[in-house]
């Protein structure tokens, strides 16, 4: 038993580098996504939603068939919640994206790592080392700094934006449940399952839905496109590594979106905004690179 902890050990530590590059990757093409759904700001937000799922289920359903996989799974009840939080998670988000500066709305997304391990210890009551506490809150203050200090943001967003935060809190958590019984693609397919059926229920209820222009249809479908390989490779991170540590790398989306802001959409931050991003990047770059586990294995 003493001769298999250190193979263990590394073989830890690789899964999570390689759950720490799959996140990053994720984080820079939901970067992409955003910026398409910014700029679609005269687009329904169900529609939005609808249209990205019905691409990605498309595209899972094909990736199954050719793979043989079988598609509904073992914890049918799980991967239905899974599909509901992610679901509610991402209308909410893209609510605060059409009214919120991208920056802004980035942010109060990305709070979700801090609730997404937060759930994880109340579920799994490992605790988790004291300087990554410490880590975890240079990141707090940094976004509280960075959203504190814009003045664009109303209460209303921040509340839509919080509740989608801990809907893909929750969803995340799941995921990390279900790694264990469920092949990947399962669980990517039961997001937009779930998703299309209750967006067209509400599409038909509210009437919310608009014929635009060729070129809107094609960015509407790349935001699909996005959304299956983010959601693979976020769907991967988790799986393969410990959510402490895959979470925190989604910071950098904060990076993107305040460049993206910035050159694309005019959005002005003051000097005390950059103060909270380098709160935020130190508190990234510390959990990154901090060599100790939580509690139970250091």
């Amino acid at each position: 038993m003493t001769e298999k902890a250190p193979y263990q050990s590394m073989n830890n530590s690789k899964d999570n580098k390689t759950a720490v590059i799959y996140m990053m990757l994720a984080s820079v093409i939901f970067s992409s996504m955003n910026l398409i759904v910014k700029y679609l700001d005269e687009i329904p937000i169900a529609q939005i939603v609808f249209m990205r799922s019905i691409v990605m289920l498309m595209i899972v359903v094909l990736v199954l068939r050719k793979k043989r996989i079988a598609p509904f799974g073992k914890r049918k009840k799980l991967l239905v919640f899974r599909g509901v939080f992610g679901s509610l998670g991402i209308a909410f988000f893209f609510y605060t994206l059409h009214t919120m500066p991208l920056a802004s709305a980035v942010v109060v997304h990305y709070l979700t790592p801090i609730i997404t391990i937060l759930i994880s210890v109340l579920i799994t009551k490992v605790p988790i080392a004291p300087l990554r506490w410490f880590f975890f809150i240079l990141c707090f203050v940094g976004i509280y700094i960075i959203k504190d200090f814009d003045d664009r943001v109303e209460v209303l967003p921040i509340v839509i934006g919080m509740l989608g935060t801990v809907a893909a809190s929750s969803a995340y958590n799941v995921i990390s449940v279900l790694k264990k019984t469920e092949h990947h693609l399962v669980i990517m397919l039961y997001f937009p399952m779930v998703t299309v059926p209750l967006v067209l229920i509400y599409i038909f209820v509210t009437g919310d839905w608009v014929w635009t222009s060729a070129v809107n249809w094609l960015l509407l479908s790349v935001v699909g496109l996005c959304t299956y390989f983010a959601q693979y490779f976020l769907t991967k991170a988790y799986q393969i590594g410990e959510v402490s540590k895959v979470s925190i790398v989604s910071y950098l989306g904060i990076v993107y979106a305040l460049l993206l802001g910035y050159f694309l959409f005019d959005e002005w931050y003051t000097p005390i905004v950059f103060v909270g991003l380098l709160l935020v990047l130190g508190g990234v770059l510390g959990n990154i690179f901090y060599k100790g586990n939580l509690k139970s294995q250091d």
